[in-house]
């Protein structure tokens, strides 16, 4: 969006909020993400095992309600009403580390977890074995669809047409599955976005292929919620400690018409999200929304049209929205989450 469009846009909104009749509250369920549980490993996708037994402890004696994530997905694919307090844990890429120093304490526990598996790794130095995952899988995990390679889906090979595109990474979907369900048996096609990365042709096949699509954007998954692209919160790293790992625990979904942006960007360093707010008697003039460098120009109208832009380019690789707003009680926040992905300069990915 152009700067004059941009400035257009602002004079035309009205900045009122009206409020209706304060609706039944709407649940979500936290899709919890980890991938190391490791001391030593990359620090921003490793949490310590001291750290996650303490996130392990805190779920069980706080009492929250941890499902099998095919539960939850049916649940909401039902537009079933959640009760308070759901999560589900999962991890992305079939680390050995989580056989060796998770795995025992959600076993103890018997808190059933979903490992999405790149099935090409299966087997290589540091990462689980057929062995390992049939093992797991016997004490209560269940197995779903990293693709076959841990490919990124959204990127075209040099010289490669949008056919040939599409048709490998079909293959990256399908020869996954035909491997899991050769390995163990008929498995839910439940796909994890490799980096949490996807665009509209991507969730399109995905669609085809009849798969629910996981990401990596942060927030609740709830009946608001695409079902081809289902936000987790990733807590690895930064994202471990205690304080905001409860916060996230407690939120709640953001109450929007669904809003499926292509977070490609392709001639736009500053994109726009305009969320559509259900009607509702939310805190709406309460909202908050973050970006790369701080918080995000912010308008609303009297339609409850919210609109958030970065006050400065966004930087190259993949980065988010993060909008919060407050609940009308108790200390807990609805949480919104928009992916965007930024190229180098010449149009060329960036590097992983």
């Amino acid at each position: 969006m152009t700067k004059l469009t941009w400035l257009s846009l602002l004079l035309l909104l009205n900045f009122s909020v009206e409020t209706t009749a304060k609706p039944e509250i709407v649940h979500g369920g936290v899709l919890m993400q980890y991938h190391h549980v490791h001391a030593s490993t990359p620090i921003s996708t490793s949490i310590s095992p001291e750290a996650f037994s303490l996130h392990m402890k805190t779920i069980v004696d706080e009492g929250y309600r941890i499902w099998p994530l095919t539960k939850l997905l049916d649940a909401i694919t039902q537009q079933a009403v959640l009760p308070d307090k759901v999560v589900s844990i999962t991890f992305d890429d079939a680390y050995i580390d989580i056989y060796d120093n998770a795995f025992p304490i959600l076993k103890q526990n018997k808190l059933p977890f979903t490992i999405f598996v790149a099935t090409q790794l299966v087997g290589r130095n540091g990462y689980l074995t057929w062995d390992h995952i049939r093992e797991m899988k016997s004490a209560g995990a269940s197995i779903a669809n990293h693709t076959h390679s841990h490919a990124h889906l959204v990127r075209m090979a040099q010289g490669e047409s949008k056919e040939e595109w599409i048709g490998r990474i079909t293959k990256e979907i399908v020869l996954a599955q035909e491997i899991i369900e050769r390995e163990l048996g008929p498995t839910p096609k439940q796909l994890a976005y490799p980096y949490g990365e996807y665009n509209p042709e991507v969730l399109a096949l995905v669609a085809e292929l009849g798969y629910i699509g996981v990401g990596q954007q942060s927030g609740p998954a709830s009946q608001y919620s695409s079902m081809l692209v289902l936000p987790r919160f990733p807590f690895s790293g930064p994202y471990s400690a205690m304080k905001s790992f409860r916060t996230k625990l407690n939120t709640l979904p953001f109450p929007i018409v669904d809003n499926s942006l292509d977070p490609i960007l392709e001639n736009d360093d500053i994109p726009t999200l305009s969320l559509q707010l259900l009607e509702g008697n939310y805190r709406v003039s309460e909202v908050t929304c973050y970006g790369p460098g701080g918080m995000t120009e912010l308008i609303n109208n009297e339609h409850k049209t919210l609109i958030a832009r970065n006050k400065t380019p966004l930087p190259i690789g993949r980065s988010r929205y993060n909008c919060t707003m407050p609940a009308t009680q108790g200390n807990r926040y609805h949480w919104y989450s928009q992916l965007w992905m930024k190229k180098n300069t010449d149009q060329s990915w960036y590097a992983e």
